[in-house]
C-alpha cells in the first residue's frame, strides 16, 4: 500500500520527507505559517475547481474533436493536436491540457491507424503543452507561485516568457514534419460530447473569478469564498475531484524552502549558486526535483526574478521528472501502450534534451540582452 502511494505521487512524498528533515534543524512554531505563500495555494485551488469542472464538461475534448473532424491527412492532424495543447496550456495550466487532451489523441491514433506515431504525438503535445503554459502566470504551477511572490508586472513577465514560447512554438512546428504525410479518406467523424451550458457558464465564471484574484484585482479569499459557497450549494463532489496532493506538495516545499533559508550554511550555499547564474541553476535543478519545487527553493535565495522565471520554464524539458506534466502524460500513454514503456522514454528524452538545448541557449541570449 506504502510502495504504490510512493509510486503514485513521489513529489509529494519527497517534499515531505525533506520538511521533516528540515525540522530537525529547525524548530516548529507559528513562524511556519508565515513560510507559506497563501495567494499562490488559494488561486491554484481555485483554477484547479474550475478547470476541473470544465474537464468535466468536455470543453476541451469538444474543440478537439471538433477541429480534428476537420483533419484528412496526418500532418495536418499532428499540427492540430501538438498546437492545441500549445494554446490550452496557456489558459488550462499543462497538466489539465494534457489530462484532457491526451486520452482523445491516442483514441484518435487507433480511429487513423498512426499506432506507429503513438510515442511521438504524445511526446511532442508534451513538450508543447510545458513550453505553452510557460507564456501566462496561470499556465502553470511554478509561473503562478513566481508571479504572485515577486509581483512581476504583466508586461515585463511577458517580456521573459515570450522568446521561449515563440522558439519552442517554431521548433515544434518544425517537429511536426517527422511524420510523414497520410492521407485519410474513409473516417467518419467523431461525435461531439455532450455539455450543458448552464453548467459550463457556471465554471467559466469560477476561472474568470480565479483568474481576477491572480491578478489581484480581487480578493484570493473572496474569490475562494465565492466558490467554494457556490460547490457547496451546487456541487459538492466537485470538491473532491481536485489533486489535492499538489497543493500539500506546495505546503511541504514551503515550510521546507522556509526552514532551509534559517540554515547559515545552505543559506550560503544556494546563494552563491543563484547569484553567479539564477537562469543555469534553477535549469539544472529542475531536472532532480521538476520545476515546482526549484522555483520555490531558488526564489528565496535571489532577486533575479526573470533569471530564475525563465529557467525553470526551460528546465520543464529534459528528464521526465523535470516537470509534472510530463509524468502525467507518460502514465496516460503508458497505460495504453506498455509494450512501447522504453521506446517512450528514448523518444522523450531525445527530443526534450533538443529543445533543452535550444531554448538554455536562447534563455542565454535573452538575459544578455537584458
Amino acid at each position: 500500500m506504502l510502495k504504490q502511494f510512493i509510486k503514485k505521487e513521489p513529489i509529494l512524498c519527497l517534499s515531505f520527507i525533506l520538511m521533516l528533515i528540515s525540522m530537525l534543524f529547525v524548530t516548529p512554531g507559528k513562524g511556519y505559517l508565515e513560510y507559506i505563500n497563501w495567494k499562490t495555494l488559494v488561486c491554484l485551488w481555485g483554477l484547479m475547481l474550475s478547470l476541473k469542472g470544465l474537464e468535466r464538461e468536455n470543453l476541451l475534448k469538444n474543440i478537439s474533436i471538433w477541429i480534428v473532424n476537420y483533419a484528412r491527412q496526418s500532418r495536418i492532424l499532428l499540427f492540430t493536436l501538438v498546437f492545441l495543447c500549445f494554446f490550452a496550456s496557456m489558459a488550462m495550466t499543462n497538466d489539465v491540457a494534457l489530462i484532457a487532451l491526451v486520452p482523445v489523441t491516442l483514441s484518435i491514433i487507433k480511429l487513423y491507424g498512426l499506432e506507429k506515431y503513438a510515442a511521438l504525438v504524445i511526446v511532442l503535445e508534451t513538450i508543447a503543452a510545458n513550453i505553452g503554459s510557460s507564456l501566462t502566470p496561470i499556465g502553470n504551477p511554478q509561473n503562478l507561485y513566481l508571479f504572485s511572490y515577486y509581483r512581476i508586472p504583466m508586461a515585463d513577465f511577458l517580456l521573459t516568457t515570450a522568446p521561449i514560447v515563440i522558439t519552442g512554438g517554431l521548433l515544434l512546428y518544425f517537429s511536426c514534419l517527422a511524420v510523414p504525410k497520410i492521407n485519410f479518406l474513409t473516417v467518419k467523424p467523431a461525435q461531439i460530447l455532450r455539455s450543458k451550458k448552464r453548467v459550463l457558464a457556471v465554471y467559466l465564471s469560477f476561472f474568470t473569478l480565479a483568474v481576477l484574484a491572480v491578478f489581484g484585482v480581487i480578493s484570493f479569499w473572496l474569490m475562494a469564498a465565492v466558490i467554494f459557497t457556490a460547490l457547496l450549494v451546487y456541487n459538492r463532489k466537485l470538491l473532491t475531484m481536485i489533486d489535492y496532493s499538489l497543493l500539500f506538495t506546495f505546503i511541504f516545499i514551503f515550510i521546507f524552502v522556509g526552514n532551509l533559508a534559517n540554515i547559515t550554511a545552505v543559506n550560503s550555499f544556494i546563494s552563491g549558486m543563484t547569484a553567479k547564474n539564477a537562469l543555469l541553476t534553477s535549469i539544472v535543478t529542475s531536472q532532480f526535483t521538476s520545476n515546482v519545487p526549484a522555483a520555490v527553493l531558488l526564489s528565496k535565495f535571489t532577486n533575479d526574478a526573470q533569471g530564475l522565471l525563465s529557467g525553470v520554464n526551460i528546465g520543464g524539458m529534459g528528464t521526465l521528472i523535470a516537470s509534472m506534466a510530463s509524468v502525467i502524460s507518460y502514465k496516460l500513454f503508458a497505460a495504453s501502450y506498455r509494450e512501447q514503456n522504453i521506446y517512450y522514454l528514448k523518444i522523450f528524452t531525445v527530443w526534450n534534451l533538443l529543445f533543452l538545448a535550444v531554448l538554455t541557449a536562447v534563455g542565454i541570449i535573452a538575459a544578455n540582452i537584458n
